[in-house]
């Protein structure tokens, strides 16, 4: 098995004789390689197989060619509680439904909700069908409430009424999400990368969502560290 960095910092080869989830010393290479490859700033590692014909095909899933990415590991990635406050028409096999959706997180000292991120990973085809019955008639707003800050324009926008736990590669700053805005960086909010739906959260109200504040400390404490000056580079909204 050969493991190599999404970004090609580096390689590491595992031979057959070594492969096995019993092997601690395999266990410890891997892990800390991809430690490294994370805090090199790289999404993840991918690993192939060195079979004859283990060649790699775009957008082909196959046992040969394994991605492990920041996300799939639990304990790296960041999870949020926030609030759908809007979304887009699907397109294609989401034809009907609603895809992606616009997430907030709430900043009680203003009373807002704050756009966080689109998340269009992490549902089923009967979830999907549940919030288009969920959100309609009146839970689907005329226009654009004063209090729903964010720079994106879904084609629908929602009234606040659910919490979804949703979990990300790590937390960048966007130019157009507005979560903690003016908190980390003077005219940009914090964005979560790569995010996916992880579940409902049926017992907290909306109000109760994760804050501006929370976003910003998670920002602060993540493993990934990110220069942050008004005119350094900023990356881009999911």
């Amino acid at each position: 098995m050969f493991v190599t960095a999404d970004e090609s910092i580096s390689s590491t080869q595992v031979e057959e004789d070594e492969a096995s989830i019993d092997n601690s010393s395999t266990l410890h290479r891997m892990s800390s390689f991809f430690e490294k490859a994370c805090q090199s700033s790289c999404e993840g590692i991918m690993l192939k197989t060195l079979d004859i014909d283990a060649g790699y095909s775009a957008s082909k899933r196959c046992d040969s060619w394994l991605k492990v990415k920041r996300d799939y590991v639990e304990g790296l990635g960041d999870s949020l509680d926030l609030v759908p406050i809007g979304a887009w028409y699907g397109n294609g096999r989401k034809a009907g439904w609603y895809s992606p959706f616009l997430m907030a997180c709430y900043n009680p000292e203003s009373e807002e909700f704050q756009s966080v991120c689109r998340v269009m990973s992490g549902f089923s085809d009967d979830f999907y069908k549940e919030m288009k019955e969920f959100y309609s008639g009146e839970k689907i707003l005329p226009k654009k409430p004063v209090y729903y800050k964010t720079d994106e324009q879904p084609e629908l926008w929602f009234t606040a009424e659910q919490v979804w736990e949703i979990r990300g590669a790590d937390l960048t700053l966007s130019p157009v999400h507005h979560a903690a805005i003016g908190v980390v960086h003077p005219s940009r909010g914090i964005s979560v990368r790569m995010p996916r739906h992880i579940r409902c959260v049926p017992d907290r109200s909306p109000e109760d969502c994760s804050t501006a504040t929370d976003v910003a400390s998670m920002f602060r404490a993540q493993t990934r560290k990110m220069e942050v000056s008004s005119d350094g580079p900023g990356a881009g909204h999911q």
